[in-house]
């Protein structure tokens, strides 16, 4: 009865996903066509187009090979924070992750909402589910914001860019360092008793500090496949960089480093695909970098092309095979690691929260003791 359940669930998440990824692929198709008409009607972005249509053939298929590259590094991250499932149910989980990601207007939100469900489907705890989750989250934002301050402090000391004032590197990069000191700080924290006076905010920040110790346990054990969380972001950059040289243009690399990443925030706007908003933000960001206009115009065109169509294209095919293994049932190896892992993390939680609580309790208890008696009155 209850497997019935779990399977009726698992059948209205795929058709209510498959929508959704159908929706999305649509909305962002006809708002690419849109912004394509308009384009063609305003003769300076005409000329944009028609410099993007003169790319050099060669750093075009350049550009698309190291955008591949850059989703198998996710693939290779997905595999690395879930090695207990198979290896084929999870290739297909990253890559519809991927596709929900860029066409989904959710962010990255998206993807990582149909991976839940996918493992959900297959049995796995929702503690699991959320666990895992965070870690990818938290690692790939993790490597976006060391090559963020790396980048950043170079521009900030002149390697990068000759226009841009030195302020606009440091600025991000001090936002890079800063969150990531705050997030390694907040285990150490939370080993101390409350993070916060707030209730509610203390157990969100002490979870938090959970999946951070977690995150730190992936990223802190040799494997190979941590190549792929970096190779997710900086082939990614490279795709850029290589549609920038398709149109005649030789930046220097770290202000497009830079440039990319803080124009990647116009993405937190929730357009499908990102039409026109990415393009606007990238745009905008590598220029104040230092960058040529009309050239980074028409390579801004062709890089979201392909980071667009690449994941989507894969993704979709990733998504259906994914749907067909999840009507077939959860498969046996998944099922169990996977649930089994999910029990063994409860159970430490739960012991590091009774564990916390008598340390708080024999902290109280010691400060009672040690408290002079005094009376209540003034004397």
């Amino acid at each position: 009865m209850h497997r019935r359940r779990r399977h009726r669930q698992g059948g209205n998440g795929v058709e209510r996903d498959a929508r959704r990824l159908y929706s999305g692929v649509v909305w962002t198709c006809a708002l690419g066509l849109m912004l394509v008409l308009v384009s063609l009607a305003i003769p300076d972005l005409r000329g944009v187009l028609g410099h993007a249509a003169d790319a050099q053939l060669g750093w075009f298929a350049l550009a698309v090979a190291l955008e591949v590259g850059s989703c198998l590094g996710y693939v290779a991250t997905v595999r690395l924070v879930l090695p207990r499932g198979p290896a084929r149910e999870i290739r297909w989980l990253a890559w519809a992750e991927m596709a929900f990601g860029v066409v989904v207007p959710v962010g990255g939100a998206g993807g990582l909402a149909v991976g839940a469900w996918a493992m959900r489907a297959w049995g796995v705890a929702w503690s699991r589910i959320a666990n895992r989750s965070a870690v990818i989250f938290l690692l790939t934002s993790a490597v976006n914001a060391a090559v963020l301050a790396l980048g950043g402090l170079a521009v900030g000391i002149g390697l990068g860019t000759a226009t841009a004032a030195g302020w606009y590197g440091l600025l991000p990069a001090a936002v890079a360092l800063g969150g990531l000191a705050l997030f390694i700080a907040l285990p150490r924290l939370a080993r101390t008793g409350k993070v916060s006076r707030i209730r509610w905010l203390d157990s969100i920040l002490t979870q938090t500090a959970r999946w951070v110790l977690d995150t730190e346990k992936v990223a802190l054990t040799p494997n190979w496949r941590l190549l792929g969380a970096v190779a997710y972001l900086v082939l990614d950059i490279a795709a850029l960089w290589a549609c920038l040289r398709a149109v005649g243009a030789t930046p220097p690399l770290v202000a497009i480093v830079v440039g990319y990443q803080v124009g990647y925030l116009a993405n937190l706007v929730p357009i499908p695909g990102g039409i026109g908003v990415l393009d606007g933000g990238l745009l905008g960001a590598l220029v104040l970098y230092g960058l040529p206009p009309v050239q980074t115009a028409a390579a801004v065109v062709l890089y979201h092309a392909i980071a667009l169509w690449v994941p989507t294209l894969g993704g979709t095919v990733g998504f259906l095979r994914l749907r067909g293994a999840v009507a077939a049932g959860p498969p046996t190896r998944t099922a169990a690691a996977e649930a089994g892992a999910g029990q063994a993390v409860d159970r430490h939680l739960a012991g590091a929260l009774v564990t916390r609580r008598l340390q708080s309790s024999a902290r109280a208890d010691h400060k009672s003791a040690a408290r002079p008696a005094t009376g209540t009155g003034r004397g």
